[in-house]
């Protein structure tokens, strides 16, 4: 588990099996890509054969995730093209200093004659650090879906309902237009504590969900507050704003998307 203080900084993450460093990206580097793109390729990277219906995951019994995922960057099928193109993105934000090059059993991360590997023993270890610098939570452990078609087009038809999936938390209810949360919390923030946008455009993910979620304390603490000291009764409870927001992190970051929500 990545130290809170680390995370809070911005500052690059060590992936120490790797001896490498992974650039927590800022907001604004983010929308280079765009969001949809960004979480996409997140969601490549992050798959699991876990979310595999049981037939295929016996398949695969013997063959890691890494394997897998590599295997299908090998793939041309245009069903797996945007998944693919969207992954290696990702990987720029993640490592901009660094060109990637993808190999049959390995990526390679090369910066003048320094050589870094990704390979199946030390992806477990990347994508733990992903989870926790981008508040992506622990993995999805989906089982059951249309097993028909290829492997390789199931395995994108299940990324894709992933992103589907984290698209539908970023969807506005009233008028059922998609809303880019990375976007709004932004701009909620600027307003609601008079600060710069551009400013916020530079936070990492963590840093703005963390802010989010302590001026949603704030607020509601104010409003209780104010209710009080104008005579209202019976009011429920609101939690201290200035609480330990990260003493329940069990092995998810507390600024997970579902617990940081917009009313």
């Amino acid at each position: 588990m990545i130290n809170e203080l680390l995370l809070l900084s911005g500052n690059d993450v060590p992936i120490e099996e790797i001896n490498l460093l992974l650039h927590p990206p800022t907001i604004k580097e983010i929308a280079l890509i765009g969001e949809d793109n960004f979480y996409a390729g997140c969601e490549f990277w992050r798959f699991t054969k876990n979310r595999l219906s049981q037939e295929d995951k016996s398949r695969l019994e013997n063959i890691t995730n890494f394997e897998i995922i590599m295997s299908i960057m090998r793939e041309n099928n245009p069903s797996v093209q945007r998944n693919k193109t969207c992954a290696l993105m990702v990987l720029s934000l993640l490592f901009p200093i660094y060109q990637v090059q993808i190999e049959k059993d390995k990526i390679l991360l090369k910066k003048d004659d320094l050589i870094f590997e990704l390979n199946k023993n030390n992806f477990d270890s990347f994508v733990k650090v992903l989870n926790e610098i981008l508040c992506l939570g622990g993995g999805e452990d989906e089982a059951g879906y249309n097993p028909s078609g290829s492997l390789a087009e199931r395995i994108a038809a299940k990324l894709e309902e992933g992103r589907r999936k984290r698209a539908e938390l970023h969807r506005n209810e009233e008028n059922n237009q998609k809303i880019a949360i990375l976007s709004r919390y932004v701009s909620i923030l600027a307003v609601g504590e008079n600060k710069d946008i551009n400013t916020l455009l530079n936070y990492t993910i963590y840093q703005l969900f963390d802010e989010f979620q302590r001026y949603q304390l704030k607020f509601n603490w104010d409003i209780h507050l104010k209710a009080q000291m104008a005579g209202a009764k019976d009011l429920q409870e609101v939690d201290d704003w200035m609480k330990d927001i990260h003493s329940d992190i069990d092995g998810n970051n507390v600024n997970d998307n579902k617990k940081v929500e917009i009313k």
